[in-house]
């Protein structure tokens, strides 16, 4: 198998339906936003479904030096091979990659946020970084560009936020600011039942308010 096709099937297998829009790319910036979404999904899936947090830290350290190794044009792993071709080729930033892993590391360290600033730290790591390295890809004129790809990154983390509250919440993550939900006397419990109450639609309007903005 080659790394393209590693990076193929590790994308088809997340069933998400950004793939659909990569068919009307180019060759090569299909391939390498395919590479950049197989990337996302490596980490992702470490924070995810690596129970033990100190090797869940290992594994993304262990990433954190495939980075380097990459950007030193020694990849290793198939999803930094099929990077490789790419990094100069559309001016990819290794910082925005490290950040990457950085905002998966507080998945598996953090399961609580105290206040929307450290929220929003998350949200441009996982979200925002990912979203500037696709406007590499793209191609833009417009350096407005790069500020729209941070902003939406960061509301499109926010609508999943939202979107997931319950699940989360039942998987022991809570990302509504604990500041915010203590202003609203919203207890954990509730959000975890997502009982139906004017504090719960007032705290999740809050959310969908506050992305439109940053939009």
């Amino acid at each position: 198998m080659t790394p393209q096709e590693y990076c193929k099937q590790k994308t088809k297998e997340s069933h998400s339906s950004f793939l659909t829009a990569f068919i009307f790319l180019s060759k090569e910036k299909r391939e390498a936003l395919t590479a950049l979404y197989a990337f996302c999904r490596e980490v992702d899936d470490i924070a995810d479904e690596c129970l033990d947090h100190e090797i869940a830290s290992r594994k993304l350290n262990w990433w954190r030096d495939e980075i380097d190794r990459l950007f030193k044009d020694d990849p290793q792993h198939p999803v930094s091979k099929a990077l490789h071709p790419f990094i100069e080729r559309f001016n990819l930033s290794k910082n925005y990659f490290i950040e990457i892993i950085d905002g998966m590391e507080m998945d598996v360290k953090f399961n609580r946020y105290e206040s929307f600033e450290q929220l929003q730290l998350y949200c441009y790591r996982v979200a925002s970084c990912v979203g500037i390295l696709s406007a590499h890809i793209f191609g833009y004129k417009n350096k407005n560009t790069l500020t729209f790809a941070k902003n939406l990154g960061i509301a499109l983390q926010l609508t999943n936020i939202i979107r997931d509250l319950g699940e989360d919440a039942r998987r022991g993550r809570i990302y509504i600011p604990l500041d915010e939900l203590k202003k609203l006397s919203v207890s954990e419990e509730e959000i975890i039942s997502l009982k139906n109450s004017d504090k719960i639609k007032k705290l999740v309007q809050n959310q969908v308010d506050r992305a439109i903005t940053i939009l």
